[in-house]
C-alpha cells in the first residue's frame, strides 16, 4: 500500500526569504528503479525523471494558483503544493535508487507577472504610453535623495524639474531619504532597484498596493523579489502622504499628458514592431513605454510572459522604461525627423534585442569563438563582458541603421547612422562599430531577399575575418 505524505509535515529544515521557500525533507526516499514518475495538477501529463550519474537533479514548472506535484517514488506518493504562488520554492528530497543516491529538487519558479485573460485580451497588438503615479512617485524620490543629487544621468535642466524640486523642498529631512545614501559604485543598481520596482504598484485611494499584473521588474531575487522599493514602501507611502503628492502629481495632469503626446510623436513605435517581426521569426504581442520626465539616459527593459488560454500560445509583453522627448527637443539645432529619428533609436535597441538574441544562440559556438577579443571593445564598455552579449549589442544597434536607413529619408538616416556610430565607438566602447554596421548595411543591399535573420552567417564570416586580420 503506497503511502501519501505532505512535504511540509516532514521537513528537517524550514526556512523562508521574503515569500520564497526551501525546505529540505528528512526522508529518504526509496526507488526500486532508475526512473521516478511526477505529475502536476495544472497539467494531464505525467512525467518521467531519469536518476543517473549526477548527484542532483532539479525538474520543475512555473508557479500558479493551487498547483499541486504529486510525484510517485517507489511505494511512496509524494505530494507538494505550490501554495506561495507567486513565489518561488525549492524542496529537496532524497532518492536513493539501486544505484546510488540523489538530491532531487522539485522547483517552483516564481513568475515575475500574473497576466489574467482579461488583461491579454485588453493588451494583444497594444502599444501604451503611461507615466505611472507610483512610478512618478519613486523617481521624485530618488532624484531629491542624497544619491540621486550626485547623479548626472537625469534631468535636473527642466521647469519641470524645478516645480519639484520647490514642492517638494519642505520634506527633504523625511527619514525615507536617509535610505537612500548609496556608495558610489552601488548607486546604478540601487537606482534601478528602487525605480523600476515601484512600477509593480498603484494607488488605491490614498494607500500603494500592487497592481496584481506585474510582480518584480529589476533585482537579484527571482524566487523571493525582494527589492529595495519594496522594502521601502511603508516610508514611500509616508512620505506620499506628509507632502499631498497626489496633489502634486494632479496639478501636474496637464504636463505629463502633453509629454506623453509629445513621446508617442517622436516613436514610431508599430513601425519598429512591423519590421522587426519581417526580418525575424520572433513575435511578440504588446510594447508598455514607460517614463519620467526626470530620466536622463538610464534606460531599461523587462519582458513578460503569459498563457493565452483562449489561443493556447505564450502572450509577450515588454515593457520600456525610457526618458521623455525632451532629451532631443532642447536641440533646436535638430530638425522634426532627426529628433524621431535619434529618439526611435532608445526604443529600438531595446526592443530589437528580443528579435536578435535568440537568432544569435544559434550562432552561440562561432560567436564565442570569435567575440571572445579585445578587438571588439575598449575600456569604455564596463558592462558587457561576454561575447555573446557583446555581439548581440553590435547586431541591434547594427540593426536599428538598417530600419533607419529603411525608414527615413537619405540625409536623415545617414545623420541618425552617424549619431549611433558616435555613441557605440566614443561613449559605449564598441570600437569597431563603424565597420560592423557598414558590413551588415552592405550585406543587406547586396541582399535584397534576404531577411536580416537570414544574414547572420555573412557577418560570422565577416567578424571572424576582422579578428584574424588583427590579430596576424
Amino acid at each position: 500500500m503506497k503511502t501519501i505524505i505532505s512535504a511540509l509535515f516532514v521537513c528537517l529544515s524550514y526556512f523562508s526569504f521574503a515569500q520564497k521557500v526551501e525546505e529540505k525533507l528528512s526522508k529518504i526516499y526509496h526507488s526500486d528503479s532508475d526512473t521516478i514518475k511526477y505529475k502536476y495538477s495544472a497539467y494531464p501529463d505525467t512525467f518521467k525523471l531519469a536518476i543517473g550519474k549526477v548527484d542532483t537533479t532539479s525538474p520543475g514548472t512555473d508557479v500558479s494558483k493551487g498547483i499541486i506535484m504529486t510525484a510517485f517514488i517507489g511505494k511512496d506518493t509524494l505530494r507538494i503544493n505550490g501554495d506561495n504562488f507567486p513565489y518561488g520554492r525549492r524542496t529537496y528530497v532524497n532518492v536513493q535508487t539501486p544505484r546510488k543516491k540523489t538530491v532531487v529538487i522539485f522547483r517552483y519558479n516564481a513568475v515575475s507577472a500574473s497576466f489574467s485573460q482579461h488583461y491579454i485580451d485588453e493588451n494583444e497588438g497594444k502599444i501604451s504610453y503611461e507615466i505611472p503615479e507610483v512610478y512618478e512617485l519613486a523617481n521624485i524620490i530618488w532624484t531629491l535623495s542624497p544619491s540621486g543629487k550626485t547623479a548626472t544621468d537625469l534631468q535636473k535642466n527642466t521647469d519641470y524639474y524645478k516645480r519639484v524640486e520647490r514642492y517638494f523642498s519642505p520634506y527633504l529631512d523625511h527619514p525615507v531619504f536617509k535610505k537612500l545614501q548609496f556608495q558610489k559604485n552601488e548607486i546604478a543598481n540601487k537606482y534601478y532597484e528602487f525605480r523600476e520596482n515601484s512600477f509593480i504598484y498603484k494607488f488605491e485611494g490614498n494607500t500603494i498596493v500592487n497592481g496584481g499584473v506585474h510582480n518584480y521588474v529589476f533585482g537579484s531575487d527571482w524566487d523571493g523579489f525582494t527589492n529595495l522599493f519594496t522594502d521601502l514602501l511603508p516610508l514611500v507611502k509616508d512620505f506620499a502622504d506628509q507632502s499631498n503628492f497626489r496633489k502634486f502629481y494632479v496639478s501636474n495632469k496637464k504636463f505629463y499628458d502633453d509629454d506623453l503626446k509629445r513621446v508617442e510623436e517622436l516613436l514610431p513605435v508599430r513601425s519598429m514592431w512591423n519590421w522587426l517581426e519581417k526580418e525575424f521569426p520572433a513575435r511578440h504581442n504588446a510594447y508598455k513605454i514607460t517614463f519620467s520626465p526626470l530620466i536622463g539616459g538610464s534606460h531599461s527593459t523587462q519582458k513578460y510572459y503569459g498563457m493565452n488560454e483562449k489561443t493556447n500560445k505564450w502572450f509577450s509583453e515588454t515593457v520600456m522604461f525610457i526618458c521623455d522627448a525632451n532629451r532631443y527637443d532642447i536641440r533646436k539645432e535638430l530638425s522634426e525627423t532627426e529628433k524621431k529619428g535619434l529618439m526611435s533609436g532608445i526604443v529600438f535597441t531595446e526592443i530589437d534585442h528580443n528579435y536578435v538574441n535568440p537568432v544569435s544562440s544559434k550562432y552561440s559556438k562561432e560567436i564565442s569563438e570569435i567575440y571572445n577579443s579585445e578587438i571588439w571593445t575598449d575600456e569604455k564598455n564596463s558592462f558587457y563582458k561576454n561575447p555573446m552579449s557583446v555581439f548581440n549589442e553590435y547586431m541591434t544597434h547594427a540593426a536599428f541603421c538598417v530600419w533607419a536607413q529603411d525608414s527615413f529619408d537619405q540625409k536623415t538616416s545617414e545623420f541618425v547612422i552617424q549619431e549611433r556610430v558616435k555613441m557605440n565607438r566614443e561613449r559605449r566602447g564598441f570600437i569597431m562599430f563603424d565597420k560592423f554596421t557598414n558590413a551588415l548595411l552592405k550585406f543587406k543591399k547586396d541582399n535584397p531577399t534576404k531577411l536580416l535573420s537570414q544574414l547572420y552567417p555573412e557577418m560570422i564570416h565577416w567578424s571572424r575575418a576582422q579578428l584574424e586580420n588583427k590579430v596576424k
